[in-house]
């Protein structure tokens, strides 16, 4: 009893610091990107007109179709030395810290809603070169931004416009290159027809991955709806091919974000000595009151990958099918020659 309850205190602890982290995310649902807190950063952007903007530095309007929205962005650097100053438009993904702009659209299911497609910067020299601004010292440039939707879309598009500035470069040798940028996301929230019915959110792309010496489930939230939109909430459970529950918890009304058209990736940890093994698992949430269903299988090969990973984790057991089976055949004929053997010395018996 007493280890139930440990165990019980362990998952609590562990979904109750995933939910913290969402909260904390949702809290900033549309915000301003800084990919560092170093002060030493440099450089101001105001975006004008201003008709447009709903708060500072976040843009919303309902776009007419064909129709040239126009802007201009000023970029100061308010440093004693000389900028180059990256300018490229991002789309919003949604993530379990929060909501962040990028130019990787992976996980935007329909690139009809990237930003990007839409949107024109150039400088007093036409298009910039590999995106960048070069800004003097205590200067001044002035850019232009021209957002024109030439396609009928229902729903929003949500994207941005990003402003970054190297702070610092590390080298390595036998590793991957350290820099440290700051960047400033105006964004942009665009508003186009409403939807006339919407489509339930998916779940998929499951794995069981090593998150810091411990296996946990990875998978994918699939918001199916051009819409920002909340991720369902509920109690959810996984069980494994045997009927083990492997994982559970809950899911908080209102906790994360879902960016339109996009995958979220999210991981839930697994109660301690989870059995893994090859064969049909299952995810269940319970939404309103009923059990939405989500199956996927684990290969033996997908197994033996984990179970490479487990070593060096305290929280899993990985079963093997195929070391069972070699143990139940070993098993059957050593039973045989034991058999045999006494039968065998039955007869010798008997015929002297």
């Amino acid at each position: 009893m007493e280890n139930k309850s440990k165990m019980r205190k362990r998952v609590f602890v562990n979904v109750f610091s995933l939910i913290f982290v969402l909260v904390i995310g949702s809290l900033f649902y549309i915000q301003e990107v800084v990919a560092s807190e170093d002060t030493d950063a440099s450089i101001l952007v105001d975006v004008h007109p201003k008709e447009y903007e709903y708060r500072d530095s976040y843009m919303q309007f309902t776009p007419e179709l064909n129709n040239n929205y126009e802007f201009t962005a000023t970029i100061t650097n308010i440093g004693n030395k000389d900028l180059d100053v990256n300018v490229y438009p991002s789309v919003a993904i949604s993530t379990m810290a929060g909501i962040t702009y990028v130019e990787n659209t992976e996980n935007l299911m329909d690139k009809d809603y990237d930003f990007s497609k839409y949107v024109k910067i150039t400088n007093d020299n036409g298009e910039l070169k590999d995106g960048i601004v070069q800004v003097k010292a205590n200067q001044s440039e002035d850019i232009s931004v021209v957002f024109n939707l030439n396609k009928e879309l229902d729903g929003e598009i949500l994207g941005g416009l990003n402003f970054s500035q190297t702070l610092s470069e590390q080298k390595n040798e036998n590793s991957a290159d350290i820099v440290h940028v700051y960047e400033k996301v105006v964004l942009f929230r665009l508003k186009m027809n409403e939807l006339d019915s919407e489509k339930e959110q998916d779940y998929g792309e499951f794995e069981f991955i090593n998150s810091q010496n411990s296996i946990v489930l990875s998978f994918s939230i699939i918001n199916n709806n051009p819409i920002v939109e909340y991720a369902e909430s509920g109690p959810y459970k996984v069980i494994n091919p045997k009927g083990d529950i492997i994982s559970e918890g809950e899911f908080e009304e209102e906790v994360l974000t879902l960016t339109p058209v996009t995958k979220t990736k999210l991981n839930i940890p697994l109660v301690s000595d989870a059995e893994l093994m090859s064969g049909e698992y299952q995810f269940i949430i319970t939404v309103d009151g009923e059990e939405k269903i989500t199956k996927f299988n684990y290969t033996k090969e997908e197994l033996e990958e984990i179970s490479k990973q487990a070593e060096d984790s305290n929280n899993v057991v990985v079963s093997q099918d195929s070391n069972i089976w070699v143990i139940v055949l070993l098993t059957a004929i050593v039973t045989l020659l034991i058999i045999t053997i006494i039968l065998l010395y039955r007869k010798q018996k008997r015929s002297e």
